[in-house]
């Protein structure tokens, strides 16, 4: 029988903001993108889907194989 459960709202129990904008600016330049960790951090709260385009478009999206 489960006798409890931890659940973490985004910021709730840990602070995990700063080292959430760290992996995006890490996983940004595996695709040779560099974008400040401030640049990234003030994007924070929104989902990929309104994050990426701020950094990325179509007409300058680096395409891989």
């Amino acid at each position: 029988m489960i006798e409890a459960v931890i659940f973490d709202v985004d910021g709730t129990l840990v602070d995990s903001v700063n080292l959430h904008a760290k992996a995006w600016q890490v996983a940004f330049e595996k695709f040779d993108k560099e974008v400040s960790f401030e640049a990234i951090r003030r994007q924070i709260g929104k989902g990929a889907d309104q994050l990426l385009p701020v950094f990325f478009s179509l007409t300058n999206a680096p395409c891989y194989p």
